[in-house]
């Protein structure tokens, strides 16, 4: 055991060389439903700018590039990828899929294959390079990249038990570079280790081969890793001794003409911290970028979290161990990786006593640093893997797949599942299903639109968006920067909304305003035959709201006001507004959208009790609960069965065909309402309204209701009236009404954030 070994083992070391951020970034090609290159563009509904920070493109136009950011656990970088994956895939036009495997589906003729529509020349000027020394096909292979940062923190703690154990002069800058640098040239010498352990590519199609005889005469482990796939010409010289020579080895293979660029040296692993290789030297390496990972065959985003897992521990073994590879053994290791890579699929590896001894010495080292169970199983199966070819990735298709033809339509099928698991739920956000809806919705259209994007807060719903060095926080999904602190008082307290509001002739419901129980309690005669709404002064989105439409007995009255006391000291006693109910959604000046909200309510069919037809209308899939759902789950509890009594009705009654049953009288949709969209039915005249409410108010985004008696009448003194103005307005049932054409006001609300944002959807 050497000393990093042992200090690695101090409790408060071993956490933090647990703690290495992963990034994945994902290759695949568009398709269609019946399996051929998708030869259309990038989809329009994507940002295709190259500062487009989620949803990427590779070599070709068909080649989209999935993005994760860094994250701590594996999990993390499952629901990144889930949540990319399914804004990709609904994005796509004509019912276009992914496909699943690194090697390519059946590639159509070179000329149809077109280099990624870039807006950036230089960029597609590099990869008509491309095409002309290596070719196409060899460009059309997808795979994973894993990116790594080893915890900084970490590092720090190792450059000073350095300078104590050894005398270690450097600066931290430059220790941390020689850190990644040792750790680079172990990474080479042993990364056939991965190739077999995830090696998914053993054949392809015939189309992808430039002669008959680049194919090989048996099924391999990985043709991507092998003399067929990214291979520079013998010529280029390369070294990871130091840095210093790294940089100007690379510098003068592009200077001398042996590469284009820097970006052209094919390495499984790519030093990361700057743009160029020389502001390496000014920067210090930052983390890696491993490249030789196959696609999982079996994995519905291209790798699955335990995949994860033991790649991270994997390459943190290659820093404990006391194994330190000098570049004779580099170039071993590259030389090794290929033989592995075209070795018959089912033949036992040439290395596996190495392999094997290495895995044994990774289990030690996991039980050593108390690594998590899930991990050291994991790696158990991965030696099971290594003394047992059939168990790897590349077997186990040619087990079921059998040959090209199997191959091929196992991805047409595979691609099927994945496209319809994404649309199974197309309002929601896979990965991040347990944040509130208008959140997901908002992310979704981050990632479409290439923001980056940051979760400050999963549990209070607030993020960072960004777009270059413009930086914008929202909570909630529209509670930003753009509204002052003070709109969310006065739209909380209905006497400062209904005296602001009237002080510019716009009509509002006359109140009375009680603090005390007692007091309200004398009025209450006053309302036996009156229509009526107590609610609490200070409210939002409907709590502790009561409505009598023909008055209340003094029980009736009592209650209620026993629900606005317990929601706020002090309670308004209301005229009721008659008419209906309309949520007017107001931003910048501007009516988006608005909707008819009706209260739980089924229809009858005649045949049907009311307890059928609300099953039947909860099977809506846009139905479900706690807001996770456009539109909630109608239940039949105390208050719905109450409201059936006042219309002589049970839960078990036959509906008659036609008739509207009503079960709430609030029109909340968080009560199981119904929002209908009705932006082009309204007179203009109400629109107008609604944005002097706002201004009034002093707001750019708020949910105003509004009663209107006709809304094809223009408005007068007497035929509307404001009943609430809400801050945060609920956002999903304008994206995603019950019936009519939903208005995706989550694109207006980044569009308001960042005016300057652009969308490149291509120069052709």
């Amino acid at each position: 055991m050497n000393w990093l070994q042992s200090f690695i083992q101090q409790a408060e070391i071993r956490h933090a060389f647990k703690e290495a951020s992963v990034g994945i970034e994902r290759e695949g090609h568009r398709i269609t439903p019946e399996g051929q290159l998708a030869l259309t563009p990038h989809p329009k509904k994507v940002d295709g700018s190259t500062s487009s920070f989620y949803i990427q493109r590779d070599f070709a136009e068909s080649q989209l590039e999935l993005v994760t950011p860094p994250v701590y656990s594996a999990d993390h970088v499952m629901e990144w990828l889930q949540a990319i994956h399914e804004v990709a895939i609904e994005s796509l036009t004509e019912n276009e899929r992914i496909w699943p495997y690194s090697m390519p589906p059946a590639l159509p003729a070179d000329d149809l294959i077109e280099v990624a529509d870039l807006e950036d020349p230089a960029a597609v000027d590099y990869r008509d390079y491309l095409v002309e020394v290596y070719g196409k096909k060899l460009q059309m292979i997808s795979g994973i990249h894993y990116n790594m940062q080893i915890s900084p923190a970490f590092i720090q703690l190792v450059h000073e038990e350095a300078k104590k154990v050894d005398g270690n002069s450097q600066s931290l800058k430059d220790f941390q570079s020689d850190f990644y640098l040792r750790l680079s040239r172990n990474f080479l010498r042993y990364q056939w280790i991965l190739v077999y352990l995830f090696g998914a590519a053993p054949i392809a199609d015939d189309s992808f081969f430039r002669v008959p005889s680049d194919k090989f005469a048996h099924p391999v482990r990985s043709i991507r890793n092998s003399r067929l796939g990214y291979i520079n010409k013998n010529d280029v010289t390369f070294t990871y001794d130091n840095l210093e020579d790294y940089v100007t080895q690379l510098e003068a293979n592009v200077t001398e003409g042996r590469l284009i660029a820097e970006k052209e040296f094919y390495s499984n692993v790519r030093l990361r911290g700057a743009n160029k290789a020389r502001s390496l030297l000014n920067n210090g390496i930052k983390y890696l970028e491993f490249r030789l990972l196959d696609i999982q065959p079996d994995a519905a985003y291209g790798i699955k979290a335990t995949d994860i897992d033991f790649m991270k521990y994997f390459i943190l073994y290659l820093v404990w161990s006391c194994k330190d590879a000098n570049m004779t053994d580099v170039h071993y290791g590259i030389d090794l990786k290929t033989k592995v890579a075209e070795e018959e699929t089912f033949q036992k590896t040439q290395a596996m006593d190495e392999g094997l001894s290495i895995l044994q010495d990774m289990q030690d080292m996991l039980v050593a640093i108390e690594a998590d169970q899930s991990v050291i199983e994991t790696t158990q199966l991965m030696v099971d893997r290594m003394k047992d070819p059939a168990l790897t990735p590349a077997s186990q298709m040619m087990t079921t797949m059998k040959d090209v033809d199997g191959y091929l339509e196992a991805g047409r099928q595979f691609a099927e599942e994945v496209y319809e698991s994404a649309w199974a739920k197309p309002y929601a956000l896979g990965g991040f299903e347990d944040m509130e809806l208008s959140t997901q919705i908002l992310m979704f259209d981050a990632i479409q639109e290439g923001y980056q994007m940051d979760i400050l807060d999963r549990d209070d719903q607030m993020l960072r968006l960004k777009y270059k060095t413009h930086k914008e926080i929202v909570k909630n999904a529209n509670i930003t920067s753009k509204d002052p602190y003070i709109g969310h008082y006065v739209m909380e307290n209905k006497v400062v909304t209904k005296a602001l509001l009237a002080e510019h002739g716009i009509h509002v419901p006359k109140s009375l305003e009680f603090n005390q129980f007692g007091e309200a309690m004398k009025v209450a005669a006053l309302y036996q035959d009156k229509a009526f709404v107590i609610k609490p002064k200070s409210t939002n989105m409907g709590i502790g709201i009561s409505i009598f439409k023909k008055g209340a007995t003094a029980d009736e009255f009592k209650a209620a006001l026993d629900i606005a006391f317990k929601e706020d000291h002090t309670v308004l006693i209301e005229d009721f507004a008659f008419g209906t109910e309309y949520r007017f959604y107001v931003q910048e000046g501007e009516v988006l959208s608005i909707v008819n909200r009706v209260g739980a309510n089924v229809i009858g069919d005649g045949q049907s009790t009311v307890e059928e037809l609300v099953a039947k209308k909860n099977k809506d899939p846009k139905r479900g609960r706690d807001h996770r759902s456009p539109l909630e789950i109608i239940q039949l509890g105390d208050i719905e069965v109450n409201t059936l009594k006042q219309q002589g009705l049970t839960p078990t009654d036959v509906v008659p065909e036609g008739q509207q049953v009503i079960l709430r009288e609030n029109s909340n949709i968080s009560t199981g309402g119904d929002s209908i969209e009705v932006l082009a039915d309204m007179h203009d005249s109400y629109k107008e309204i609604a944005v002097k409410m706002a201004a009034v108010l002093g707001v750019n985004i708020a949910g105003l209701d509004l009663m209107i008696e006709d809304i094809h009448q223009p408005a007068s003194t007497d035929n509307y009236a404001l009943i609430e103005a809400n801050f945060n307005p609920m956002m999903m049932m304008h994206i995603y009404p019950a019936m009519g054409e939903g208005k995706r006001i989550t694109k207006d609300l980044l569009s308001f954030l960042f005016p300057e944002k652009t969308k490149f959807t291509g120069g052709k």
